[in-house]
């Protein structure tokens, strides 16, 4: 196992605050803020000033009460504005399992997103295959192996996706120069092709193949994953199955008004 990183102990006290302000009646009291956070009030006065020129907190004009900022707000219309879209894209997902009735093309569909520190699925479509897949929505992913959490790294900023790529090399004694390079590259091809595969990392002989899903300004907005068993899935990506879950990727992609470059 990898070390435990150290983190900054300044966030961590800006996320207990706001931790905090979310369990008391808003807007709070300096002492009611103190009493849920455990701070003293001495230093947690000094962090309020700088969250409330941060926008994290907003000081009402009496100097009394603390609520939170638009900072705070416009953070938490991004963070639900993705499961709002998924929401309304649920049918077509739906509709989208109910014609795998053939297993080469996969028995179940995940939506994946980053959550939190890493990747996890938050939503399962089944077909009616015989074979139920039962994954637990949650749970988090290997960013090394797992076709859907691979597929979300490869979209993101390196040095947001590297500390928890070495910490899994790390735990199979693989951390080196040479796998680093191998990930990234991967994660390169990723990109280039549109699409992941995984054989096998979750469950023996569980393959699967994930496309990204972007929104209209281009940012990803979660990733599409079709899981099956093998020998029967298809999990090549020229397979007719990659074929069709590129299609659903730039169709939903589309519906959300995401135009690609040409």
């Amino acid at each position: 196992m990898g070390q435990e990183q150290q983190g900054v102990e300044a966030a961590e006290t800006v996320g207990a605050i706001l931790h905090g302000m979310l369990q008391v009646q808003r807007p709070a009291r300096l002492k009611e803020l103190e009493a849920a956070t455990g701070i003293h009030s001495a230093k947690l006065h000094r962090y309020l000033v700088s969250m409330a020129k941060s926008g994290l907190i907003s000081k009402q004009q009496s100097g009394s009460r603390y609520d939170l900022g638009l900072l705070a707000y416009r953070l938490g219309q991004t963070a639900t504005h993705g499961q709002e879209l998924l929401s309304f894209l649920e049918p077509y997902f739906e509709n989208f399992v109910a014609t795998l009735t053939n297993p080469d093309l996969g028995q179940a569909v995940g939506i994946g997103q980053w959550v939190g520190d890493g990747p996890t699925i938050v939503k399962w479509f089944e077909s009616n295959s015989p074979l139920s897949i039962r994954m637990k929505p949650g749970v988090h992913l290997s960013i090394t192996a797992s076709a859907t959490a691979m597929l979300l790294a490869a979209y993101l900023p390196r040095d947001l996706t590297e500390p928890l790529v070495r910490a899994e090399l790390l735990e199979r004694n693989l951390c080196n120069a040479k796998e680093m390079k191998r990930v990234y590259a991967t994660y390169a091809d990723i990109r280039q092709r549109g699409i992941a595969s995984s054989l096998g990392s979750r469950r023996a002989g569980l393959n699967a193949l994930s496309v990204p899903l972007f929104e209209q300004s281009g940012a990803l907005v979660a990733s599409i994953t079709t899981l099956g068993m093998s020998p029967s899935f298809d999990a090549h990506l020229d397979g007719a199955a990659a074929q069709l879950l590129k299609k659903l990727g730039r169709e939903l992609s589309s519906k959300m008004g995401h135009a690609p470059e040409p």
